[in-house]
Protein backbone atom coordinates (compact mmCIF):
# COMPACT_ATOMS: atom_id res chain seq x y z
CA UNK A 1 0.00 0.00 0.00
CA UNK A 2 0.84 3.63 -0.45
CA UNK A 3 0.62 6.82 1.34
CA UNK A 4 1.01 10.49 0.35
CA UNK A 5 1.34 13.29 2.56
CA UNK A 6 1.09 17.04 2.61
CA UNK A 7 4.24 17.04 4.72
CA UNK A 8 6.65 14.46 6.64
CA UNK A 9 4.18 14.57 9.94
CA UNK A 10 6.22 15.43 12.79
CA UNK A 11 4.91 14.67 16.12
CA UNK A 12 2.81 17.24 17.82
CA UNK A 13 3.50 16.87 21.83
CA UNK A 14 0.90 18.05 24.26
CA UNK A 15 1.92 18.39 27.46
CA UNK A 16 -0.28 18.59 30.39
CA UNK A 17 0.81 21.56 32.64
CA UNK A 18 0.84 24.51 30.08
CA UNK A 19 -1.74 26.86 32.15
CA UNK A 20 -2.14 25.84 36.28
CA UNK A 21 -5.45 27.23 37.52
CA UNK A 22 -7.43 25.96 34.78
CA UNK A 23 -6.95 28.39 32.13
CA UNK A 24 -5.68 29.46 28.77
CA UNK A 25 -3.76 26.80 26.79
CA UNK A 26 -2.08 28.90 23.96
CA UNK A 27 -1.88 31.95 25.71
CA UNK A 28 -4.14 34.60 26.03
CA UNK A 29 -3.01 36.87 23.62
CA UNK A 30 -3.01 36.96 20.12
CA UNK A 31 -1.73 33.36 18.69
CA UNK A 32 -3.54 32.52 15.55
CA UNK A 33 -2.59 28.78 16.02
CA UNK A 34 -5.30 26.40 16.80
CA UNK A 35 -3.06 24.42 18.28
CA UNK A 36 -3.01 24.21 21.68
CA UNK A 37 -0.27 23.37 24.45
CA UNK A 38 -2.10 21.72 27.23
CA UNK A 39 -5.05 20.63 28.48
CA UNK A 40 -6.52 21.86 31.81
CA UNK A 41 -8.43 20.78 35.03
CA UNK A 42 -11.67 22.50 36.49
CA UNK A 43 -10.47 24.47 39.53
CA UNK A 44 -13.13 25.32 42.68
CA UNK A 45 -13.98 28.87 42.27
CA UNK A 46 -12.05 30.93 44.26
CA UNK A 47 -14.03 33.78 46.90
CA UNK A 48 -15.09 36.77 45.91
CA UNK A 49 -13.37 38.77 49.17
CA UNK A 50 -11.96 42.51 48.16
CA UNK A 51 -8.51 42.36 48.75
CA UNK A 52 -6.47 45.45 49.16
CA UNK A 53 -4.34 46.41 46.10
CA UNK A 54 -2.67 49.43 44.65
CA UNK A 55 -2.68 48.34 40.64
CA UNK A 56 -5.36 47.39 38.48
CA UNK A 57 -2.88 46.31 36.21
CA UNK A 58 -0.27 44.34 38.90
CA UNK A 59 -3.63 42.20 39.95
CA UNK A 60 -4.12 41.11 35.70
CA UNK A 61 -0.51 40.35 35.68
CA UNK A 62 -0.58 38.25 38.81
CA UNK A 63 -3.69 36.58 38.62
CA UNK A 64 -4.23 36.12 34.86
CA UNK A 65 -0.92 36.42 33.25
CA UNK A 66 1.30 34.82 35.49
CA UNK A 67 -1.46 32.07 36.24
CA UNK A 68 -2.60 31.28 32.40
CA UNK A 69 -0.73 32.43 30.09
CA UNK A 70 3.14 32.48 30.86
CA UNK A 71 4.10 28.48 30.78
CA UNK A 72 7.36 27.65 28.43
CA UNK A 73 5.03 26.72 25.48
CA UNK A 74 2.87 30.00 25.75
CA UNK A 75 3.43 33.58 26.02
CA UNK A 76 6.91 33.34 28.20
CA UNK A 77 10.87 33.98 26.59
CA UNK A 78 10.65 30.50 25.63
CA UNK A 79 7.00 29.99 24.27
CA UNK A 80 6.76 33.43 22.55
CA UNK A 81 3.31 32.40 20.99
CA UNK A 82 2.02 34.54 18.50
CA UNK A 83 5.29 36.48 19.34
CA UNK A 84 3.61 37.79 22.57
CA UNK A 85 5.76 37.94 26.40
CA UNK A 86 3.29 38.56 29.12
CA UNK A 87 5.60 37.72 32.25
CA UNK A 88 6.23 40.44 35.08
CA UNK A 89 8.18 43.32 33.56
CA UNK A 90 7.50 42.76 29.83
CA UNK A 91 3.59 42.19 29.26
CA UNK A 92 2.51 46.18 29.72
CA UNK A 93 5.28 47.37 26.89
CA UNK A 94 4.05 44.19 24.43
CA UNK A 95 0.43 45.09 24.68
CA UNK A 96 -0.08 48.91 24.29
CA UNK A 97 -0.17 50.13 21.23
CA UNK A 98 1.44 47.13 19.25
CA UNK A 99 0.07 45.69 16.62
CA UNK A 100 -0.99 41.77 16.63
CA UNK A 101 0.94 39.00 14.52
CA UNK A 102 -2.78 37.84 13.17
CA UNK A 103 -2.53 39.25 9.87
CA UNK A 104 -6.68 39.79 9.65
CA UNK A 105 -6.60 41.29 13.34
CA UNK A 106 -3.88 44.23 11.98
CA UNK A 107 -5.84 44.42 8.80
CA UNK A 108 -9.27 45.10 11.02
CA UNK A 109 -7.08 47.90 12.66
CA UNK A 110 -6.90 46.12 15.69
CA UNK A 111 -4.55 46.82 18.62
CA UNK A 112 -2.79 44.30 21.01
CA UNK A 113 -4.42 46.77 23.41
CA UNK A 114 -5.47 49.94 22.02
CA UNK A 115 -5.83 52.34 25.37
CA UNK A 116 -9.16 53.66 26.08
CA UNK A 117 -10.81 52.19 22.79
CA UNK A 118 -12.13 48.56 23.76
CA UNK A 119 -13.51 48.10 20.75
CA UNK A 120 -9.86 48.59 19.45
CA UNK A 121 -8.83 45.70 21.45
CA UNK A 122 -7.70 42.26 19.84
CA UNK A 123 -7.27 41.26 23.86
CA UNK A 124 -10.98 41.87 24.36
CA UNK A 125 -12.00 40.07 21.32
CA UNK A 126 -9.82 37.12 22.33
CA UNK A 127 -10.97 36.79 26.12
CA UNK A 128 -14.75 37.09 24.95
CA UNK A 129 -14.65 34.90 22.30
CA UNK A 130 -16.03 38.03 19.91
CA UNK A 131 -13.59 37.07 16.37
CA UNK A 132 -14.13 37.57 13.33
CA UNK A 133 -13.48 34.57 10.61
CA UNK A 134 -9.41 34.35 10.42
CA UNK A 135 -9.03 36.18 13.75
CA UNK A 136 -7.65 32.86 15.70
CA UNK A 137 -8.77 30.77 18.03
CA UNK A 138 -10.75 32.11 21.60
CA UNK A 139 -8.72 32.20 24.75
CA UNK A 140 -8.40 30.19 27.14
CA UNK A 141 -8.49 27.58 24.36
CA UNK A 142 -9.77 24.55 25.84
CA UNK A 143 -10.65 25.36 29.23
CA UNK A 144 -12.62 27.04 31.64
CA UNK A 145 -13.57 31.37 30.59
CA UNK A 146 -12.27 34.16 32.56
CA UNK A 147 -15.17 34.97 34.72
CA UNK A 148 -17.55 37.59 33.37
CA UNK A 149 -16.11 39.56 36.46
CA UNK A 150 -12.77 39.39 35.19
CA UNK A 151 -13.10 40.38 31.34
CA UNK A 152 -15.44 43.26 32.96
CA UNK A 153 -12.05 44.55 35.05
CA UNK A 154 -9.46 43.95 32.36
CA UNK A 155 -11.96 45.80 30.31
CA UNK A 156 -12.45 48.92 32.56
CA UNK A 157 -8.80 48.74 32.45
CA UNK A 158 -8.36 49.32 28.89
CA UNK A 159 -11.39 51.83 29.24
CA UNK A 160 -9.51 53.64 31.56
CA UNK A 161 -6.30 54.29 29.10
CA UNK A 162 -4.74 50.63 30.10
CA UNK A 163 -2.43 52.72 33.07
CA UNK A 164 0.60 50.40 34.24
CA UNK A 165 -0.27 51.93 37.86
CA UNK A 166 -3.33 52.62 39.92
CA UNK A 167 -6.61 51.75 40.24
CA UNK A 168 -9.44 51.82 37.34
CA UNK A 169 -13.10 53.09 38.18
CA UNK A 170 -14.87 49.59 38.01
CA UNK A 171 -11.99 47.54 39.95
CA UNK A 172 -13.63 46.71 43.22
CA UNK A 173 -10.53 44.16 44.27
CA UNK A 174 -11.83 40.65 43.64
CA UNK A 175 -10.04 38.12 42.75
CA UNK A 176 -9.48 37.18 38.83
CA UNK A 177 -9.47 33.94 37.25
CA UNK A 178 -11.93 31.27 35.57
CA UNK A 179 -15.35 31.66 35.98
CA UNK A 180 -16.27 28.13 34.25
CA UNK A 181 -17.17 26.37 37.57
CA UNK A 182 -19.81 28.93 38.31
CA UNK A 183 -23.60 27.89 38.17
CA UNK A 184 -24.68 28.70 34.36
CA UNK A 185 -20.87 31.25 34.03
CA UNK A 186 -20.67 30.38 30.20
CA UNK A 187 -21.10 32.86 27.10
CA UNK A 188 -20.80 33.21 23.43
CA UNK A 189 -21.79 35.59 21.46
CA UNK A 190 -24.04 33.57 18.25
CA UNK A 191 -22.54 33.80 14.77
CA UNK A 192 -23.44 36.62 12.44
CA UNK A 193 -24.07 34.05 9.71
CA UNK A 194 -25.56 30.68 11.08
CA UNK A 195 -27.10 29.15 14.26
CA UNK A 196 -26.56 29.21 17.92
CA UNK A 197 -26.91 25.60 19.46
CA UNK A 198 -27.73 26.15 23.38
CA UNK A 199 -28.79 22.93 25.99
CA UNK A 200 -28.73 23.00 29.34
CA UNK A 201 -28.64 19.34 31.71
CA UNK A 202 -30.00 19.25 34.52
CA UNK A 203 -27.47 19.69 38.18
CA UNK A 204 -25.95 16.78 39.17
CA UNK A 205 -25.18 15.38 42.85
CA UNK A 206 -22.09 15.55 44.46
CA UNK A 207 -20.27 12.26 43.99
CA UNK A 208 -21.93 11.20 40.22
CA UNK A 209 -21.81 11.88 36.64
CA UNK A 210 -24.89 11.91 34.01
CA UNK A 211 -24.63 11.77 30.62
CA UNK A 212 -27.54 12.88 29.03
CA UNK A 213 -29.23 13.33 25.21
CA UNK A 214 -30.61 16.32 24.11
CA UNK A 215 -32.95 15.78 21.02
CA UNK A 216 -33.80 19.28 19.18
CA UNK A 217 -33.88 20.36 15.45
CA UNK A 218 -31.41 22.31 13.91
CA UNK A 219 -32.59 26.21 14.02
CA UNK A 220 -32.80 27.23 10.35
CA UNK A 221 -35.64 26.73 7.76
CA UNK A 222 -32.60 26.95 5.24
CA UNK A 223 -29.28 24.02 4.41
CA UNK A 224 -26.31 25.41 5.89
CA UNK A 225 -22.76 24.55 5.55
CA UNK A 226 -20.60 24.94 8.24
CA UNK A 227 -16.67 26.12 7.97
CA UNK A 228 -16.42 26.73 11.09
CA UNK A 229 -17.36 25.22 14.79
CA UNK A 230 -17.28 27.07 18.36
CA UNK A 231 -18.29 25.42 21.51
CA UNK A 232 -17.88 26.92 25.25
CA UNK A 233 -18.92 24.29 28.25
CA UNK A 234 -19.29 25.31 31.79
CA UNK A 235 -19.35 22.57 34.59
CA UNK A 236 -16.71 19.46 34.86
CA UNK A 237 -17.78 18.34 31.39
CA UNK A 238 -16.46 15.22 29.82
CA UNK A 239 -17.45 15.37 26.48
CA UNK A 240 -20.15 16.91 23.93
CA UNK A 241 -21.25 15.43 21.01
CA UNK A 242 -23.64 16.36 18.00
CA UNK A 243 -25.04 13.82 16.25
CA UNK A 244 -27.50 13.44 13.57
CA UNK A 245 -29.72 10.22 12.49
CA UNK A 246 -29.15 8.39 9.72
CA UNK A 247 -32.23 7.70 8.93
CA UNK A 248 -32.84 11.51 7.78
CA UNK A 249 -37.02 10.80 7.94
CA UNK A 250 -36.54 10.65 12.16
CA UNK A 251 -38.51 12.93 13.77
CA UNK A 252 -37.89 13.10 17.51
CA UNK A 253 -39.69 14.93 20.01
CA UNK A 254 -37.62 17.26 21.64
CA UNK A 255 -36.91 16.42 25.01
CA UNK A 256 -33.67 15.35 27.11
CA UNK A 257 -33.19 11.94 28.94
CA UNK A 258 -30.50 10.05 30.33
CA UNK A 259 -27.93 8.05 28.31
CA UNK A 260 -25.32 6.58 29.72
CA UNK A 261 -24.07 4.27 27.31
CA UNK A 262 -23.24 4.98 23.94
CA UNK A 263 -25.02 5.85 21.04
CA UNK A 264 -25.84 3.46 18.10
CA UNK A 265 -23.95 4.22 15.31
CA UNK A 266 -26.50 2.26 13.13
CA UNK A 267 -28.66 4.82 14.06
CA UNK A 268 -26.68 8.38 14.69
CA UNK A 269 -23.71 9.70 12.70
CA UNK A 270 -21.28 11.76 14.74
CA UNK A 271 -20.67 15.51 13.37
CA UNK A 272 -18.21 16.46 15.90
CA UNK A 273 -17.02 15.61 19.57
CA UNK A 274 -15.44 17.93 21.83
CA UNK A 275 -14.51 18.03 25.62
CA UNK A 276 -12.44 20.85 26.51
CA UNK A 277 -14.14 23.78 27.80
CA UNK A 278 -13.51 26.20 25.01
CA UNK A 279 -13.13 24.98 21.21
CA UNK A 280 -12.94 27.28 18.45
CA UNK A 281 -12.23 25.63 14.83
CA UNK A 282 -12.13 26.86 11.63
CA UNK A 283 -12.06 23.92 8.93
CA UNK A 284 -9.69 24.41 5.79
CA UNK A 285 -10.73 26.94 3.15
CA UNK A 286 -13.67 25.45 1.17
CA UNK A 287 -14.37 22.48 3.49
CA UNK A 288 -17.84 22.58 5.41
CA UNK A 289 -20.06 20.18 7.16
CA UNK A 290 -23.45 20.36 6.07
CA UNK A 291 -26.66 20.45 7.53
CA UNK A 292 -30.09 20.28 6.28
CA UNK A 293 -32.88 22.86 7.46
CA UNK A 294 -34.80 21.78 10.04
CA UNK A 295 -33.04 18.32 10.78
CA UNK A 296 -32.94 16.46 13.50
CA UNK A 297 -30.32 16.63 15.90
CA UNK A 298 -29.11 14.46 19.12
CA UNK A 299 -26.55 16.90 21.79
CA UNK A 300 -25.09 14.20 23.83
CA UNK A 301 -23.56 15.84 26.84
CA UNK A 302 -21.75 14.46 30.12
CA UNK A 303 -21.48 15.90 33.12
CA UNK A 304 -19.04 15.40 36.06
CA UNK A 305 -19.29 16.11 40.07
CA UNK A 306 -16.81 13.68 41.43
CA UNK A 307 -13.68 14.30 43.05
CA UNK A 308 -11.81 17.67 41.72
CA UNK A 309 -13.66 17.66 38.27
CA UNK A 310 -16.98 19.48 39.64
CA UNK A 311 -20.40 20.85 38.15
CA UNK A 312 -22.18 23.25 40.37
CA UNK A 313 -25.33 23.56 39.29
CA UNK A 314 -26.94 23.12 35.82
CA UNK A 315 -24.43 22.11 32.85
CA UNK A 316 -24.77 24.69 29.91
CA UNK A 317 -23.04 24.36 26.27
CA UNK A 318 -23.56 26.61 23.79
CA UNK A 319 -22.33 25.64 20.05
CA UNK A 320 -22.26 28.18 17.39
CA UNK A 321 -21.70 26.77 14.07
CA UNK A 322 -20.85 29.38 11.34
CA UNK A 323 -21.94 29.10 7.69
CA UNK A 324 -19.98 29.41 4.84
CA UNK A 325 -19.92 31.82 2.20
CA UNK A 326 -22.51 30.57 -0.46
CA UNK A 327 -20.63 29.16 -3.62
CA UNK A 328 -17.35 28.98 -1.45
CA UNK A 329 -17.36 25.12 -0.55
CA UNK A 330 -15.58 22.96 -2.67
CA UNK A 331 -15.67 19.41 -0.40
CA UNK A 332 -17.86 18.82 2.38
CA UNK A 333 -16.78 17.19 6.10
CA UNK A 334 -16.71 13.76 7.66
CA UNK A 335 -16.01 12.52 11.28
CA UNK A 336 -14.62 9.44 12.51
CA UNK A 337 -15.45 7.56 15.39
CA UNK A 338 -12.91 5.29 16.65
CA UNK A 339 -13.63 2.87 19.47
CA UNK A 340 -11.17 0.03 21.08
CA UNK A 341 -13.89 -2.07 22.86
CA UNK A 342 -11.45 -4.51 24.14
CA UNK A 343 -10.03 -1.87 26.55
CA UNK A 344 -8.98 -3.49 30.31
CA UNK A 345 -6.64 -2.13 32.85
CA UNK A 346 -5.71 -4.53 35.35
CA UNK A 347 -5.40 -3.30 39.24
CA UNK A 348 -2.32 -2.15 40.11
CA UNK A 349 -0.81 -2.17 36.62
CA UNK A 350 0.30 0.28 33.83
CA UNK A 351 -1.19 -0.74 30.71
CA UNK A 352 -0.58 0.55 26.67
CA UNK A 353 -3.53 -0.81 24.37
CA UNK A 354 -3.66 0.41 20.60
CA UNK A 355 -6.41 0.12 17.91
CA UNK A 356 -6.21 0.58 14.14
CA UNK A 357 -8.35 2.87 11.52
CA UNK A 358 -7.71 1.29 8.24
CA UNK A 359 -9.61 3.85 5.46
CA UNK A 360 -10.53 2.21 2.66
CA UNK A 361 -10.71 5.47 0.63
CA UNK A 362 -8.85 8.87 -0.27
CA UNK A 363 -8.77 11.28 3.03
CA UNK A 364 -7.26 14.24 4.04
CA UNK A 365 -7.47 14.32 7.67
CA UNK A 366 -7.86 17.66 9.16
CA UNK A 367 -8.13 17.47 13.05
CA UNK A 368 -8.08 14.59 15.71
CA UNK A 369 -8.29 14.50 19.42
CA UNK A 370 -8.77 11.20 21.69
CA UNK A 371 -10.56 10.44 25.14
CA UNK A 372 -9.98 8.19 28.24
CA UNK A 373 -11.04 8.25 31.62
CA UNK A 374 -9.37 8.89 35.22
CA UNK A 375 -6.60 6.57 34.65
CA UNK A 376 -5.00 7.71 31.53
CA UNK A 377 -1.76 9.39 30.93
CA UNK A 378 -1.04 9.56 28.00
CA UNK A 379 -2.42 9.23 24.41
CA UNK A 380 -0.59 8.40 20.68
CA UNK A 381 -1.76 8.05 17.39
CA UNK A 382 0.74 6.71 14.56
CA UNK A 383 0.19 6.91 11.04
CA UNK A 384 -0.18 2.74 10.20
CA UNK A 385 -0.01 1.52 6.74
CA UNK A 386 -0.51 -2.05 5.94
CA UNK A 387 0.28 -3.42 9.72
CA UNK A 388 3.57 -0.90 9.83
CA UNK A 389 3.25 1.79 11.93
CA UNK A 390 4.94 5.04 10.93
CA UNK A 391 5.45 8.40 12.04
CA UNK A 392 3.95 9.68 15.30
CA UNK A 393 1.23 12.65 14.73
CA UNK A 394 -0.19 13.23 17.63
CA UNK A 395 0.78 12.80 21.68
CA UNK A 396 -1.00 13.97 24.97
CA UNK A 397 0.75 13.74 27.97
CA UNK A 398 -1.44 14.20 31.11
CA UNK A 399 -4.20 13.62 33.39
CA UNK A 400 -7.01 15.58 31.38
CA UNK A 401 -8.71 15.21 28.75
CA UNK A 402 -6.66 14.96 25.42
CA UNK A 403 -7.02 18.04 23.55
CA UNK A 404 -8.37 18.97 19.89
CA UNK A 405 -5.60 19.39 17.57
CA UNK A 406 -6.01 21.08 13.94
CA UNK A 407 -3.44 19.73 11.42
CA UNK A 408 -1.89 22.39 9.49
CA UNK A 409 -1.41 21.50 6.80
CA UNK A 410 -4.05 18.02 6.95
CA UNK A 411 -2.52 14.89 6.31
CA UNK A 412 -3.50 12.87 3.08
CA UNK A 413 -3.94 9.08 3.03
CA UNK A 414 -4.27 6.99 0.60
CA UNK A 415 -6.79 3.38 0.50
CA UNK A 416 -4.92 1.07 2.80
CA UNK A 417 -3.32 3.92 5.02
CA UNK A 418 -4.76 4.73 8.58
CA UNK A 419 -3.91 5.54 11.86
CA UNK A 420 -3.38 3.56 15.06
CA UNK A 421 -4.17 5.39 18.48
CA UNK A 422 -2.62 3.84 22.07
CA UNK A 423 -3.55 4.86 25.37
CA UNK A 424 -1.41 4.57 28.06
CA UNK A 425 -3.02 4.01 31.77
CA UNK A 426 -1.82 3.55 35.37
CA UNK A 427 -4.08 1.95 37.69
CA UNK A 428 -2.81 2.17 41.38
CA UNK A 429 -5.84 1.07 42.55
CA UNK A 430 -7.27 -2.66 43.56
CA UNK A 431 -9.76 -2.44 40.95
CA UNK A 432 -10.05 -3.73 37.34
CA UNK A 433 -11.45 -1.18 34.89
CA UNK A 434 -12.85 -2.41 31.80
CA UNK A 435 -14.79 -0.57 28.76
CA UNK A 436 -17.42 1.46 29.59
CA UNK A 437 -18.99 5.19 30.08
CA UNK A 438 -19.03 5.57 33.54
CA UNK A 439 -15.19 7.25 34.45
CA UNK A 440 -15.07 6.03 37.87
CA UNK A 441 -15.31 1.94 37.26
CA UNK A 442 -14.84 1.87 33.54
CA UNK A 443 -12.44 3.57 30.98
CA UNK A 444 -12.25 4.01 27.37
CA UNK A 445 -9.68 4.43 24.59
CA UNK A 446 -11.71 6.66 21.89
CA UNK A 447 -10.35 8.65 18.91
CA UNK A 448 -12.15 11.18 16.80
CA UNK A 449 -11.19 11.81 13.62
CA UNK A 450 -12.23 14.61 11.38
CA UNK A 451 -11.43 14.49 7.77
CA UNK A 452 -12.64 15.41 3.89
CA UNK A 453 -13.36 15.00 0.91
CA UNK A 454 -16.75 12.54 1.65
CA UNK A 455 -18.49 11.08 -1.11
CA UNK A 456 -21.84 12.20 -0.27
CA UNK A 457 -22.51 15.27 2.29
CA UNK A 458 -24.09 12.78 4.88
CA UNK A 459 -21.11 10.53 4.75
CA UNK A 460 -19.17 9.61 8.06
CA UNK A 461 -16.56 6.50 9.12
CA UNK A 462 -16.71 4.38 11.88
CA UNK A 463 -13.56 2.00 13.14
CA UNK A 464 -14.43 -0.12 16.66
CA UNK A 465 -12.21 -2.96 17.80
CA UNK A 466 -13.54 -5.57 19.32
CA UNK A 467 -12.38 -8.94 20.27
CA UNK A 468 -8.90 -8.84 18.67
CA UNK A 469 -10.60 -7.52 15.56
CA UNK A 470 -10.83 -3.73 13.99
CA UNK A 471 -13.53 -2.88 11.80
CA UNK A 472 -13.65 0.10 9.56
CA UNK A 473 -16.90 0.90 8.11
CA UNK A 474 -17.67 3.47 5.67
CA UNK A 475 -21.22 5.25 6.48
CA UNK A 476 -23.85 6.80 3.88
CA UNK A 477 -27.05 7.57 5.66
CA UNK A 478 -29.94 7.78 3.14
Amino acid sequence: MTRTHTRSPTVIRLLAGCVIGGVCLAGCGESDNNTPGAATSAVPPKAVTPVNVASTFERIQSQVFNVSCTSDSCHSHVGQAGALILEDGYSWDALINHIPSNPVAASNNLMRVMPGQPAATFLLSKITANLSAGEGTSMPYGAAPLSVSTVDVIQAWVAAGAPATGRVPGDDGRDLGSGGDQPGDVTLPPPANGVQLAVISPPVPRGKEETGCHYFKLPSDVDLDVNRIQVAVSGGSHHIHLYRPTDRTLDVPDHYEVCNMAVDFDKWELVVGVQLRRTDWELPPGVAYHFRAGEQLLMQTHFINVGSVETLGEGKVLMNLHAAEPGSVTDHAGSIFGQDKDVFVPAHSKTTLAAECVFPKTITLMAETGHYHFRGREFDTYLWDNGIRGDQIYQYIGYDDPPFLVHAPPIDFAPGGGVQWQCYWENNTDNDYSFGPFTDINEHCNWFGFYYPTDTSDEFITCVKQNGVAVTTVRHPQ
